[in-house]
């Protein structure tokens, strides 16, 4: 039995598959076994996956109907029965020691359920200019090393790319599947929840290059905006003793920034009405704000 799974859900990018299966096959120190879930690809992914899984004993295909992102990643899960599990997207780059490094922790720690890695992340296609960074600035991760990380570690820094992330199976189980209500942040609350109730550690040691797509999903600003707003209403209904741990009013202050801007980015559109409506969410959340008074004033004036 492999010791850990990595689970790599993709959707039409045969073009971009082989190097990304390629870079975790070459993963050294560690007995894997990746789980390529087809998300029911209409290119010429299942005849790649084929081959691939033919030359490769180590490669698993699971096939399905078109389903997103999350449902893929459950049906990568359930396929395994490795003791840890690991999250990589088919058009990224695992690094050395993507796994090793974090199953080597976990193997130490039995008291830790979730290892976190840094990444890479690359330019936006349509960017020429652009430079590579790192996914958690230096500052942040500086700050991250060498403590326990928490529910409100992840909420504040919105650590939920899984290519960095390995997991127990037994905190996968506990926590449950991931939500397929989302269609971006189904990564996050994944995260969020499993930090309400398990140890998380960080290295800061890079585990994965990130494209960054011009038209990808993930560059849709209003649902991020709309999904965040929703996971963290989502995290204090079913585990209300978080909102001690985050400050009540501090976590009425973020949702009431999101709902303004969101308001901001219905405005920009002409949805003058639903802009309206965002506003008065956050001035319930944040009542004595002089900022929303004038965001609101300047909306009466577009009309």
């Amino acid at each position: 039995m492999a010791e850990v799974a990595v689970v790599v859900p993709t959707w039409n990018r045969a073009h971009l598959l082989p190097a990304s299966l390629a870079s975790l096959l070459a993963q050294e120190g560690v007995d894997l076994e990746v789980v390529v879930v087809d998300d029911g690809s209409s290119d010429d992914t299942p005849a790649l996956l084929a081959r691939l899984a033919a030359a490769d004993a180590r490669l698993r295909v699971v096939r399905g109907a078109h389903a997103g992102v999350a449902a893929a990643r459950n049906a990568g899960i359930a396929a395994s029965d490795a003791p840890f599990v690991a999250f990589h997207d088919s058009d990224d780059i695992a690094l050395p020691g993507r796994l090793a490094t974090p199953v080597a922790y976990l193997r130490a720690h039995p008291d830790v359920d979730l290892v976190i890695q840094n990444g890479r992340m690359l330019p936006p296609d349509d960017r020429s200019d652009g430079q590579e960074e790192p996914w958690i600035r230096p500052a942040v991760a500086a700050a991250l090393v060498g403590r326990p990380i928490g529910v409100a570690e992840v909420f504040r820094w919105n650590l939920g790319q899984l290519q960095g992330m390995t997991f127990t199976r037994r905190a996968l189980e506990a926590t449950g599947p991931l939500d397929a209500s989302f269609r971006i942040l189904d990564d996050l609350d994944l995260v969020l929840r499993v930090a309400t109730t398990f140890r998380a550690v960080f290295i800061d040691e890079p585990a994965f290059v990130y494209r960054r797509h011009a038209g990808g999903i993930a560059r849709d600003r209003t649902t991020v905006r709309e999904e965040a707003i929703q996971l963290a209403d989502k995290l204090v209904r079913h585990h209300p003793a978080v909102l001690d741990v985050l400050g009540r009013h501090a976590f009425h202050r973020r949702q009431a920034r999101r709902w303004s801007r969101l308001a901001a980015e219905r405005a920009r559109a002409g949805e003058v009405s639903a802009a309206r409506a965002a506003l008065a969410r956050a001035r319930q959340l944040e009542p004595g704000s002089v900022r929303l008074r004038l965001q609101a004033l300047w909306l009466r004036l577009r009309s």
